[in-house]
């Protein structure tokens, strides 16, 4: 009996013990789903431009609940003050082009590149009147662009490129999304804008006359986030790229179904959803980016263009530190595939 006693005392410790474990591992669940319940939702800003499409794909697929983050997205339209409220701190992070960022740092320090996501290679164009032949032919005339932006650097490289100088024109500033009224109006002879209403412009007769087709690297667009977000939420910045490269590695294996989803989400016709002039940099190269070198294959390099354009047009009164603006430590080289 007395051996009975204590392998019946033995069982019972054994049982105590694994019963604490079981207890241990609730409460230590419970607490991570808890924490998980009360951070709120990663605020992120984007707007009309293809580059930017994966964001709606990564939500409507579920990819951000699948890699840990939720988030909610903040879809603007063309009259938007969408990047003044992220400056602002309203919003967590965007989708911005690298040159808009450089352009707003004087306002707000604390900004972070953490990624680049695509780079524009024709779908940026200076569009003209029908009978505006050549560039050559702007010699005098009204160019709307955004100034101050990254649309003045790219319309200074088209007028140099072809033997100009941007006092060869008057620069009228309007931005991007309004050029196609501002030419249908006559208020001005050409203009900077992009996908889609590059290729609605040319269907409806306007000349293409410069795309950044010409201009490889200059125009890349990047995820912003506030300093403050990468310090106290890491562990959701990266699960946000996560997704967002999920989504892109998504969109280019199925194509079709992606742009049905671009299109039903943010309302656009089929036919104005299209990767046509646009490179999505997949996780490696978005991380080879980062690495400094001498053209704009590089984000040093080309930031530092923006730096020094922004100087002079009078957007920086000094240049911001490079080694804290681009962040590429949030670009671990991990699967996107599998969660």
């Amino acid at each position: 009996q007395t051996g009975d006693a204590q392998v019946g005392r033995a069982m019972m410790r054994k049982w105590f013990r694994i019963l604490g474990l079981f207890c241990c591992a609730l409460l230590v669940t419970t607490a991570c789903t808890a924490s998980r319940l009360e951070r709120p939702p990663l605020r992120f800003a984007y707007s009309l431009w293809p580059g930017y499409f994966p964001a709606a794909i990564a939500q409507e697929k579920g990819f951000f609940q699948q890699q840990g983050v939720e988030v909610r997205l903040f879809y603007g339209d063309p009259k938007s003050s969408q990047l003044s409220d992220f400056v602002a701190r309203k919003y967590d992070g965007m989708l911005l082009a690298l040159g808009n960022l450089v352009g707003v740092l004087e306002s707000n320090s604390k900004l972070r590149v953490v990624a680049e996501v695509a780079q524009s290679n024709g779908a940026d164009a200076i569009v003209a009147q029908p009978e505006v032949q050549q560039i050559a032919d702007l010699k005098g005339k009204r160019v709307g662009v955004r100034l101050g932006g990254f649309g003045e650097l790219f319309v200074e490289q088209m007028l140099i490129k072809n033997g100009l100088t941007v006092d060869s024109v008057q620069l009228n500033n309007v931005i991007a999304q309004t050029v196609p009224t501002f030419l249908r109006d006559r208020q001005i002879q050409a203009g900077h804008t992009w996908e889609p209403f590059v290729s609605s412009l040319q269907r409806d007769g306007y000349r293409i006359l410069f795309t950044s087709a010409a201009t490889p690297g200059l125009i890349p667009d990047v995820i912003a986030f506030q300093n403050s977000v990468l310090q106290d939420r890491a562990e959701d910045v990266r699960a946000f790229l996560r997704a967002w490269f999920q989504a892109v590695e998504f969109w280019q294996a199925h194509p079709a179904e992606g742009n049905a989803i671009v299109a039903r989400v943010l309302q656009l016709k089929p036919e104005e959803v299209s990767l046509e002039g646009l490179r999505l940099l997949n996780q490696s190269e978005s991380k080879a980016a980062f690495n400094p070198g001498n053209s704009t294959n590089s984000l040093y390099h080309t930031t530092q263009l923006y730096i020094d354009f922004a100087i002079r047009v009078g957007n920086l009164t000094r240049p911001p530190d490079l080694s804290q603006l681009l962040d590429r430590s949030f670009l671990p080289y991990w699967s996107v595939k599998t969660v």
